[in-house]
């Protein structure tokens, strides 16, 4: 019998042993494999594009450096993220800018200029508005580009554009169409109204003297005004009468 207790005895603390065994080999497995399923996560988050994804950092020692690794490569990729988005962001808006603007003078283009006024007489058409095309054609600008070259003609252009501006209402699109060709949109304006902005147009340019180095020359402008109303058709028929009121214009004057 104390041979059997002796037994029990060796066996129960045998066995308690090995339960105290494993439950030391679980817990220090779980600290060491914790981190490391930590880590794993991580790198899976960061590689699928989760960037503001990090690490706990509770380990030391080598672990301690892969997890503060880990995170230091995150915020360096995240921030570089962000300054690649950030000159996509400008690129985009520098195409479409491009897009619809004229390089040389920075007007809208014509393009641009024509969905605008297709908008224009769509609201015309349904709400019955009254807008106004001016068709602007400068009348010298072939003796400029002939005399002094197109760097003149260029900065003539860029001058003139300028001009053209003053006195605009904030809503009034003004665009380059090609050329010395110039167009003029003014919204919810009768055509009385347009046609004495369109003389005080001619008049500016009338005054305007362009120096081009020891050279100062003066030059015009021709003006077709066509009122944009409910019968006017489309932009087409719109940008084609001002062309020819604007022939007539320059014919007689």
């Amino acid at each position: 019998r104390s041979q059997r207790e002796a037994i029990l005895r060796s066996l129960a603390i045998l066995l308690a042993g090995l339960a105290v065994s494993l439950y030391l080999a679980w817990r220090i497995g779980r600290q060491i494999t914790r981190p490391i399923l930590g880590l794993t996560h991580a790198v899976s988050r960061i590689g699928e594009g989760h960037l503001d994804e990090r690490v706990a950092q509770d380990s030391n020692a080598e672990l301690g450096m892969l997890q503060r690794g880990v995170n230091h490569m995150a915020t360096h990729l995240e921030a570089m993220q962000g300054q690649m988005q950030e000159r996509i962001d400008l690129a985009t808006a520098r195409l479409v800018y491009q897009a619809s603007h004229d390089a040389l003078t920075g007007l809208i283009n014509r393009r641009e200029f024509e969905q605008r006024l297709e908008r224009a007489l769509a609201g015309a058409q349904v709400q019955g508005r009254e807008h106004v095309l001016c068709f602007l054609d400068l009348d010298q600008f072939k003796i400029i580009n002939d005399t002094c070259g197109h760097v003149a003609g260029d900065e003539l252009l860029r001058q003139l554009a300028l001009l053209f501006r003053n006195g605009l209402r904030e809503r009034d699109t003004l665009a380059r169409l090609g050329g010395d060709e110039f167009a003029l949109l003014l919204e919810n304006c009768t055509l009385n109204a347009a046609l004495g902005i369109a003389e005080a147009i001619r008049s500016d340019v009338q005054r305007f003297r362009f120096k081009w180095q020891e050279r100062i020359f003066s030059v015009g402008v021709s003006v077709g005004v066509v009122a944009v109303h409910r019968g006017s058709g489309v932009a087409d028929d719109v940008l084609a009468a001002a062309d020819a009121a604007c022939y007539v214009a320059k014919d007689r004057g």
